[in-house]
Formats: C-alpha cells, structure tokens, sequence
C-alpha cells in the first residue's frame, strides 16, 4: 500500500469515528435528558430498551473503528514503519486499552441510566 492511500484511509476511520461519537454524545445526552425530566412509569421499558441500543451503539462503532486502525496499521507501508509514528501506532495493544476503556465506560453508562429508569 503506498502512502498517500494509506493517510486517506485512515482518514476515512476518523472521519467515521468523529461522527458515530457525535450520535453517540447527543443520544446519550438527549436520553439523559429525557430521564431527568420527562420520565413516567409507563415509559420505562421504551426508555430502558433505548438506553440499551444507545449503549450498544456506543459499544460497537467505537470498538469497529478501533479494529479498523488495527488492521490498518498491518497494512502501512513501508516507508512510515520506520518512522515515530509508525513505532508508536505498530503496537496493537494501546488500541486493545482503548477498546476495554470504551466497554467499560459504555457500560457503566447505560447500566446507570437504567437504575436511574427503575429507581
């Protein structure tokens, strides 16, 4: 793979990550708000059931961009291995921690906003 596709490349995964963590941040704030201020007993399993799908949604575009960058990073070319970014960026583990971070925050999140549905 030559450079100059490899850099647009992983612009695209920024591009696609950038705008599923928007979505994400404003159904999560947008729910929160809901939850806070509009809530009634005969709409929590609604509530409850979007929680979820928001969290999921969290879950898995976060945890598919950081797959993408992994892979990606097997493919970069020759020329940019060598250099400080490469070095950097060769290692899959970081994204591994950004992956367990994300699930674990995601998590937290929607199980809090499902106590608070039910509390």
């Amino acid at each position: 793979m030559n450079e100059s596709t490899y850099m647009e490349l992983g612009r695209q995964i920024s591009d696609r990550l950038r705008s599923s963590q928007l979505t994400y941040f404003v159904a999560v704030s947008a729910i929160t708000a809901v939850i806070v201020f509009g809530r009634g007993d005969d709409v929590n399993l609604l509530l409850t059931v979007s929680a979820i799908g928001i969290g999921l949604f969290g879950l898995l575009s976060f945890d598919a961009a950081q797959q993408a960058y992994i892979m990606l990073n097997k493919s970069m070319p020759d020329s940019m291995e060598g250099t400080p970014i490469g070095e950097a960026t060769k290692n899959p583990a970081q994204f591994q921690f950004y992956r367990a971070t994300n699930a674990i925050f995601t998590a937290l999140i929607t199980v809090i906003h499902v106590i608070t549905i039910y509390k």
